[in-house]
C-alpha cells in the first residue's frame, strides 16, 4: 500500500501568476474548454467558465451538460499546472481515468452561462493517481462528480513519440 503524496499549494505563493487557463494546462483551443483560474485553496481551485457558440461539441440547445466531465477534469489540470509553474516548469499532460457520483443539475449549458467550477483533492499517491471531488455551479443548480486522474512522470510509454 503506498502513502499519500503530499500536495498542497499555497495559495499567497500563486497570487502573483497570471489568471488565463492556457497558462496551467497544456491544451489549446479549440479543446481548452476554462477560461480562468478564479481562486486557488490549500487542495483544490476554482475555474471559471463562459459558454460560448465557439466550444466544441455544441448543439442546438447548448453545450451538453456530460462536457461538464471534461471542463471538472481541465479543473483537475489546472491544479496541477499551478504546482508546476510554482516549481518553475511547464504544465504536465495528465489523464482522466474514470468518473463516479455523476449528477448534473440540468441537460444542457447554455451560450451566456457562467460556470463556476470547484475542485477539491480527496487523496493523491506516490504514483501521482488521485481522486478530486468537483462541482460547477450555475444559476441553475449544482452539477458534482468524483474524478480518478493520473499524472505520470513519464508519459513516453502512453503517448509515443
Amino acid at each position: 500500500m503506498s502513502k499519500e503524496a503530499s500536495f498542497a499549494i499555497d495559495p499567497q505563493k500563486v497570487a502573483q501568476l497570471p489568471h488565463h487557463a492556457e497558462y496551467y494546462i497544456p491544451h489549446r483551443k479549440p479543446m481548452l474548454l476554462i477560461d480562468e483560474l478564479v481562486t486557488v485553496t490549500e487542495k483544490g481551485c476554482i475555474s471559471k467558465v463562459t459558454i460560448t457558440d465557439q466550444l466544441p461539441f455544441m448543439q442546438a440547445e447548448g453545450l451538453p451538460s456530460w462536457v461538464g466531465i471534461e471542463i471538472m477534469a481541465q479543473t483537475i489540470a489546472m491544479y496541477g499546472g499551478i504546482e508546476q509553474r510554482l516549481a518553475g516548469n511547464e504544465p504536465k499532460l495528465g489523464f482522466l481515468l474514470g468518473a463516479k457520483k455523476f449528477d448534473m443539475a440540468q441537460e444542457f449549458f447554455t451560450v451566456g452561462e457562467l460556470l463556476s467550477v470547484e475542485i477539491h483533492l480527496n487523496f493523491l499517491n506516490r504514483q501521482k493517481i488521485g481522486m478530486f471531488d468537483c462541482k460547477i455551479t450555475t444559476e441553475k443548480g449544482v452539477s458534482t462528480a468524483s474524478l480518478l486522474v493520473a499524472q505520470p512522470d513519464d508519459t513516453s510509454s502512453v503517448l509515443p513519440m
